[in-house]
């Protein structure tokens, strides 16, 4: 259950698919004023469970998945509606009343509770097989890049920070001067990245074999991870961190000039494990054990179905 947003969706798709079964996606829509009270509700009449074009209508569902501040009063209806469906609310809630069994926040929150579980990393689609899979798909060209191969996943501006000019300098001496000369390189830019942050690093590369994802058909960002010796990621998104950490590739973070708080909460943790590597750091390629906090969420929500049915 979603407001549509594709992050929160993804996340909650992530562990639906890790516990199997039949998948329903609901979106929720509140309009005004019920939309000004979330996520502390109420819900409008209209959206009630008793409701037939309630977003939350029955037959209940075994397990609730949900994400995002417009989702936290429906979750507390069907709870309430049926109190056998276990619940998960992923990411901070913002207040304590949810319905929801299970809340899994990242590190970088400072919400803790006994039904509250803590990960490095965030939930995500991305398995072994999806990256066998992804490996045989996307365009040929980067399939023909010779190797070693370095994935560069670039964000950009976040709501409150800029990556910044100084920043993208930076990136792009990197690239032409301290890169390895024998490294190719793919770049997927996301849809937060600024022109010039793109126009330094295409400059930066036309000197060695590269290719860059121009924007147009699918983003083969599955491809390129799954085919990574080692990933350059930008510290701007959790969900790039999980998602990179969730390869065996190595894992090396360039900082933007500025970026969240709370993220360097998190990275600060993964650099102490150490789990990845700030870019200054001489560039590995090889292998590293997977982070995959799905399945542990997953494995969490299995615990709760079995000490339900008692």
């Amino acid at each position: 259950m979603s407001d549509g947003k594709p992050g929160d969706e993804n996340q909650c798709l992530g562990v639906a698919e890790r516990l199997g079964g039949q998948i329903e996606i609901r979106h929720v829509a509140p309009g005004r004023p019920w939309v000004w009270a979330m996520p502390w509700g109420p819900i409008a009449p209209s959206d009630r469970p008793n409701q037939p074009k309630s977003p939350i209508a029955g037959p209940y569902p075994d397990i609730a998945i949900a994400s995002g501040r417009r989702t936290v009063a429906y979750l507390r209806a069907l709870k309430t509606a049926s109190p056998d469906t276990v619940t998960l609310f992923l990411k901070d809630p913002r207040c304590n009343n949810t319905g929801a069994d299970l809340i899994w926040v990242p590190f970088h929150d400072k919400r803790r509770g006994n039904n509250v579980m803590v990960t490095l990393t965030g939930p995500h689609r991305i398995t072994p097989e999806v990256l066998t899979h992804a490996q045989k798909s996307g365009p040929q060209a980067i399939h023909h890049l010779p190797g070693p191969r370095v994935a560069l996943v670039l964000g950009g501006d976040t709501k409150n920070e800029k990556f910044g000019q100084a920043a993208a300098k930076r990136l792009a001496h990197y690239l032409d001067h301290q890169l390895p000369s024998n490294m190719s390189v793919m770049v997927t830019p996301s849809r937060r990245t600024p022109p010039y942050l793109l126009n330094q690093v295409t400059k930066a590369l036309r000197g060695r074999t590269h290719w860059i994802w121009d924007g147009k058909g699918d983003n083969p960002y599955l491809s390129m991870l799954s085919l990574a010796d080692t990933i350059i990621v930008t510290a701007d998104s959790h969900s790039m961190l999980s998602d990179v950490l969730a390869t065996p590739a190595p894992v090396y973070i360039f900082e933007p000039d500025a970026y969240p708080e709370k993220l360097k909460i998190t990275i600060t943790q993964l650099l102490r494990q150490p789990l990845v590597h700030l870019l200054d750091s001489p560039l590995e390629t090889g292998s590293r054990a997977p982070i995959d906090s799905t399945e542990l969420i997953a494995d969490e929500l299995r615990r709760l179905i079995i000490d339900k049915k008692g």
